[in-house]
């Protein structure tokens, strides 16, 4: 079953994907994405949420992906590399 996405921007005009593919059953093994925003300290603290799903639930590899800038959206080719190189993703903000 899908859930449905809501865009925080507020432009419902923009094309966006409004659905999610099903949370996985567990975590074991699989390659986390995380995505920074390009902001001070989103890297310390993504790393910090990998490690710290990799030791409660086993997840596997992980692969640092970033936004071209913090304020824009991220871009369809990296959503494209995540979503062909991850099992699941984790965004995150710094400052």
């Amino acid at each position: 079953m899908r859930e449905p996405l809501l865009d925080p921007t507020g432009d419902a005009g923009r094309e966006t994907n409004t659905t999610l593919t099903a949370r996985p059953g567990a975590l074991r093994g699989l390659t986390i994405g995380l995505l920074e925003n390009t902001k001070p300290n989103a890297v310390p603290f993504l790393r910090a949420i990998a490690r710290g799903i990799r030791d409660r639930y086993g997840a596997g590899e992980v692969r640092v992906f970033r936004k071209g800038y913090f304020g824009t959206p991220v871009e369809e080719s990296v959503v494209q590399q995540m979503l062909h190189n991850c099992d699941f993703a984790v965004a995150g903000i710094g400052d």
